[in-house]
């Protein structure tokens, strides 16, 4: 790890070791995944993939969690039933134009608009330009 950025010479940095502990790879640390009250237990996983009945899955501190899949999947069950209303599916259509789209505009004939970052931008190249010419003007020999 560098240190001491306010060292005497700029831009030099020196190498600090800790202390009888060796620097490990970033990939041999171990990270927690979190406490083990945020996993599920097998009987809940069996439960949901069919294989074991919902009450071998509520034994335990596990009828929490077979709450909140039921909650779930009512309410998936539910939003799969939904349609959408038959006004908002012909206001849909009705919108969408019934004639081929136009072929896009060429750009000699399309509209020219001049900020005014841009208009300064072309006066001060017009303005370059005619400072050149005429330098390189008054060097020609007559």
């Amino acid at each position: 790890m560098f240190d001491d950025i306010h060292s005497e010479g700029l831009g030099e940095g020196r190498k600090r070791e800790r202390a009888g502990i060796p620097e490990r790879p970033l990939a041999d640390r171990e990270v927690p995944l979190g406490p083990p009250s945020t996993t599920i237990a097998t009987a809940v996983h069996a439960w949901l993939d069919g294989d074991t009945p919902e009450r071998d899955a509520r034994r335990g501190d596990w009828s929490r969690d077979v709450d909140f899949w039921k909650r779930l999947d009512d309410d998936l069950a539910m939003r799969r039933r939904m349609r959408t209303p038959v006004h908002l599916t012909s206001q849909i259509m009705n919108a969408i134009p019934q004639h081929a789209p136009q072929i896009i505009t060429p750009w000699w004939k399309r509209e020219f608009v001049v900020t005014p970052s841009s208009a300064i931008v072309a006066v001060v190249a017009l303005m370059a330009a005619s400072v050149a010419a005429t330098a390189l003007f008054l060097r020609l020999p007559h």
